[in-house]
């Protein structure tokens, strides 16, 4: 087996281990989807820059309780991580890439799930999944850590504007989750975090949540280290106030310099073996060719 085919295997053998029902890329053929060729939201997705923010979306989500509370109390992540990895990859690539009706379809099936989620905490909290404010926060989480993810790892960022867009396009996935007034913009979410930061917490649920996402995951030694790997450059990408509350300031300068020095090899090694098929099929789809050069956006974003 060549290096890059042990790279792409192991790659999507920890973002494709399961699938919701309907994904596909393929049909119907001309549908561009939610956004389409040319989007920023298709532009900062099919880098594997994303898989970062992605994992730093997840520490930084700790820190709103009732949220983890209830991904604890209805959710299998800490007995199968992969699997579950798999199906917000799944959703994430389907909204993003998949034609509209795939895209309804995975959105119908996200709030039937979510219906479930609900419930007090101890302390006599609400939590809810269908809740407008707590789909708002997964999402910006997410999108916020994305977007980082791509300013600093990715070979040729979006700019202000195209940050912007990509915002704007990311709240159209939280709506259709049932989520109302959702920030768009980088200033919107700014004022987002200022207004949510006196609400977080770090109690002992969460620090279990950070340690279990912190270490290594994965049945092989490979998935195992780059799982290691991921969760240190993902730290390094939280906010510095969420870092302080969290108790993961780093202790010397090197620490920042050797995890974006991590940052930066892995990015690289991923975008050398890693097929981006999902991509592909969509441009196909489409009838857009697929940019040769999936880094350049000006052959991407237009």
């Amino acid at each position: 087996m060549n290096l890059r085919k042990q790279i792409d295997d192991s790659y999507w053998g920890m973002l494709a281990a399961a699938h919701l029902p309907g994904e596909q890329y393929t049909e119907p053929v001309g549908d561009p989807g939610l956004f389409g060729p040319g989007s920023a939201v298709w532009y900062v997705h099919g880098d594997v820059s994303g898989v970062l923010g992605g994992v730093s979306g997840l520490l930084l989500g700790t820190l709103n309780e009732p949220v983890t509370h209830g991904t604890n109390q209805h959710s299998n992540y800490l007995q199968d991580p992969i699997r579950r990895l798999g199906f917000t990859s799944s959703f994430v690539s389907g909204m993003t890439y998949g034609a509209t009706p795939v895209a309804e379809k995975l959105a119908g099936i996200v709030r039937t799930m979510h219906k479930r989620v609900h419930g007090t905490m101890p302390d006599g909290r609400p939590y809810s999944a269908t809740s407008s404010a707590d789909i708002i926060w997964t999402g910006i989480t997410q999108s916020a850590q994305a977007a980082k993810a791509h300013q600093r790892y990715h070979p040729k960022p979006l700019d202000g504007k195209g940050i912007d867009e990509y915002f704007a396009q990311y709240a159209v996935v939280s709506e259709m989750l049932g989520a109302t007034d959702v920030p768009k913009s980088r200033a919107d979410v700014a004022d987002y975090f200022a207004m949510m930061r006196p609400r977080l917490t770090v109690s002992e649920e969460t620090l279990e949540a950070i340690g279990f996402l912190r270490g290594p995951v994965g049945g092989d030694p490979v998935t195992r280290y780059s799982t290691q790997v991921i969760s240190r450059v993902a730290t390094d990408l939280l906010p510095s106030w969420a870092k302080r509350l969290l108790g993961l300031t780093p202790r010397t300068p090197l620490g920042p310099l050797a995890a974006r020095a991590a940052g930066h090899a892995l990015t690289r090694t991923l975008r050398y073996g890693v097929h981006q098929r999902i991509v592909e099929e969509a441009h196909a789809r489409v009838g857009v060719p697929y940019p040769s050069g999936i880094s350049d956006k000006k052959l991407f974003f237009r």
